[in-house]
């Protein structure tokens, strides 16, 4: 049986979460609070709550809470706006800082509380449209049933080593699907959670040598942030990483390559979706192997006109299967360009401009154009101050030399800084809405 109160019965005075101002919480305490909170709830197994809180242990603690009384829980994106969180929480009950401190003030007998599993509920829509919740089956079982999903995914994180001792760095927002899924995984499994309130990667790097961080989970801009910093900042003991996970977007080969240089031959990568069908992975010597590859595909994986399947099911993402069956992400279908009635994916010049060291962050987009009906832009936040005409000269060029000429940007606009949500996905609708206003028809 796999679950948090094992954990704190067995070993209460183990440190649960480490917070990002160093603050400890025991499994204990962190067990005690959830019981309390459940209890204070007093919800019925299939009921709903929504938390807003930021990354931290008073999180897990809701988030256990709704775990062990059989409910749905939907942390919510702290930059959300009072709209779009009521349409997510649907009139729902939602969970703040001060409602936990007043869930917590009440007084409440927790010695009854019957528990069953919950499940969290989380939403998919990309960067545009409409969220969409995606409602998955709870298990009748009790706490800690192997049959239970939830505890599968345990299960399977206690294959890669993850146990008691285990340290892992959670550097995202907890809102995401990843993040939220992997620390309650690992509180079945009794490691130490190093929470960070929002990426840093200098910080990051920090906390790996100080808390001896043993597993972590990354996505591509990270990495990119990380080998970005200066000599000084990267110097650190990293010596402890047994284990690197990353996802949620393509990895630029030449990104993937220079972190297994630094970090070693312990990333694994994997790729899947918050709607829970679908799953490949690959482990760093298998890479090598096939380089840019996000793993072997399974039976029921398909590629069709460029779009990847599970079934008869897609995440929205191109790509390729090769001729030993290993499946390659191109880009998202909704990012794909339309030129002149040539498709360009705009992921190919991204993962070249990215590596220029003049360049801080980059999106590429289509915006509109008379003749072509799209025209392919490169938007780049500079990292250093040299003189602009001369900067985008220079990296077209650079991008020229390296890809096909349609697939290159045909200009350059350089912003101090790119509509990023905190785990570091580029909200690529916001961008492509300041070029696209007051347009009559665009293409998404």
């Amino acid at each position: 049986m796999h679950h948090l109160g094992l954990q704190a019965e067995r070993r209460p005075d183990a440190i649960a979460v480490i917070e990002s101002d160093g603050a400890t919480v025991t499994y204990g305490e962190l067990d005690a609070r959830s019981r309390h909170l459940a209890a204070a709830l007093g919800m019925s197994p299939g009921e709903r709550i929504a938390i807003q809180m930021p990354n931290g242990a008073a999180l897990l603690a809701v988030a256990w809470a709704a775990q062990r009384s059989g409910l749905y829980y939907t942390p919510v994106n702290t930059h959300l706006r009072p709209s779009e969180i009521e349409e997510m929480t649907d009139g729902k009950l939602l969970v703040t800082e001060d409602v936990y401190e007043r869930l917590l003030a009440q007084e409440v007998d927790d010695s009854a509380l019957r528990e069953c599993e919950g499940r969290e509920l989380l939403f998919s829509g990309g960067t545009t449209g409409r969220p969409k919740a995606i409602r998955k089956q709870l298990t009748a079982g009790p706490m800690g049933d192997p049959s239970a999903e939830c505890v599968k995914v345990a299960l399977g994180l206690g294959r890669y080593g993850i146990g008691p001792g285990s340290v892992y760095l959670s550097p995202a927002p907890l809102y995401h699907a990843a993040p939220l899924v992997y620390c309650m995984s690992l509180l079945r499994l009794g490691a130490t959670l190093v929470v960070m309130d929002r990426f840093d990667a200098a910080r990051a790097l920090e906390l790996i040598e100080r808390h001896r961080v043993t597993h972590a989970q990354f996505v591509p801009t990270m990495f990119v942030r990380m080998l970005k910093l200066p000599a000084e900042l990267r110097d650190r003991d990293l010596s402890s990483l047994e284990l690197v996970f990353h996802s949620a977007a393509p990895c630029p080969v030449e990104v993937k390559r220079r972190m297994l240089d630094w970090f070693g031959p312990i990333i694994h990568e994997y790729y899947s979706g918050t709607e829970g069908y679908g799953h490949v992975a690959i482990g760093p010597e298998e890479w090598l192997a096939h380089p840019g590859s996000v793993g072997k595909a399974g039976d029921d994986v398909s590629v069709r006109d460029g779009v990847v399947y599970f079934g008869e099911r897609t995440l929205g993402d191109v790509g390729r299967l090769d001729g030993d069956g290993y499946l390659y992400l191109t880009d998202r279908v909704a990012h794909m360009i339309v030129s002149g009635g040539v498709n360009i994916y705009p992921q190919e010049a991204e993962n070249v401009l990215v590596m220029h060291p003049a360049v801080a962050d980059v999106a590429v987009i289509g915006v509109p154009d008379p003749e072509m009906g799209e025209r392919v832009l490169a938007v780049v936040q500079p990292a250093d101050e040299r003189p602009r005409d001369e900067l985008k000269d220079e990296l077209l060029a650079y991008c020229r030399d390296r890809l096909a000429h349609y697939k290159c940007p045909r200009d350059v606009d350089f912003a101090a800084s790119l509509p990023r949500d905190p785990s570091g996905k580029l909200r690529k609708g916001l961008l492509r809405e300041t070029y696209w206003e007051n347009h009559e028809t665009r293409i998404v």
